[in-house]
């Protein structure tokens, strides 16, 4: 019995860098960190996830802790690791609601926002359609599912307390951010061309017949064309989300990869 107690004492240091890498996705996600989840439940999974991943790894390589200091120090590194994760699922839905917003400044939107129950801030009209629709798009790929198997792969890629920051890391970091904004550019990008164009044939009809209240006429028809030019691109928005969604993936392998000890 005390040789168990001290396996596990001895064992504890490692399950509690397990928990702080799994923790650090489900805080900033999100996916899996929304304001409907209670906190407890996101620990509580957290733990469990965290004492299955402790019971299936086979930790061969001695981890060393000389003290406190140490311990905090490898508890940030794996908590970063985490929150990588998180970030970037996090730059990819920000750029959906981004181009919500960009959508609905054009249209006639602009001061149109709703309450987002989920995430507890206020959200563009349209930015929160495209939310729905990529959330809904992520689940059905299993995108969550494979979120966390890529967590799960990077105890066997990256050991505990063998997490490497480099320079390289912000770089890619950056790239990331970059890519969400040509993401929000070019899912908006449609329906801003079909409101340039409105807006030059609104010009036109001025020009021409000066009587006609262009205000009365081009408001409703900047929001007609606006969302019939969304709706007939909903199968280019769905295809670009899932491409969006795969290279996502494809960006934490290469976090992964570049944080594996040499």
């Amino acid at each position: 019995m005390e040789d168990l107690i001290q396996r596990y004492s001895a064992s504890f240091p490692i399950f509690i860098l397990i928990f702080f890498r799994v923790m650090g996705l489900f805080i900033i996600s999100p996916i899996f960190s929304r304001q409907n989840i209670p906190t407890y439940w996101k620990i509580l999974f957290s733990v469990f996830l965290s004492y299955i991943l402790f019971s299936l790894q086979a930790y061969n390589t001695p981890l060393y802790i000389h003290n406190v200091v140490g311990l905090m120090f490898l508890i940030i590194k794996e908590l970063f690791l985490g929150f990588i994760f998180g970030y970037i699922t996090t730059v990819v839905f920000s750029a959906i609601l981004l181009s919500g917003q960009l959508i609905d400044s054009q249209i006639g939107f602009g001061m149109v926002n709703i309450l987002d129950p989920h995430n507890n801030i206020q959200v563009p009209l349209l930015g929160n359609f495209n939310n729905i629709i990529a959330l809904l798009l992520f689940l059905i790929i299993d995108g969550h599912h494979q979120i966390v198997n890529l967590l799960v792969i990077s105890f066997d890629m990256i050991p505990i307390g063998q997490v490497e920051l480099t320079a390289d890391i912000f770089h890619v970091l950056v790239i990331i951010f970059k890519k969400a904004f040509e993401l929000a550019v070019t899912l908006s990008l449609p329906i801003i061309g079909a409101a340039l164009i409105t807006e030059g044939v609104l010009g036109l009809m001025t020009r021409s017949i000066p009587q006609i209240n262009i205000f009365a006429i081009g408001i409703p028809l900047k929001i007609f064309i606006g969302l019939f030019t969304l709706f007939i691109f909903i199968p280019a928005l769905i295809s670009t989300l899932g491409h969006s969604f795969m290279d996502m993936l494809d960006d934490m392998k290469n976090i992964i990869e570049m944080m594996m000890s040499n």
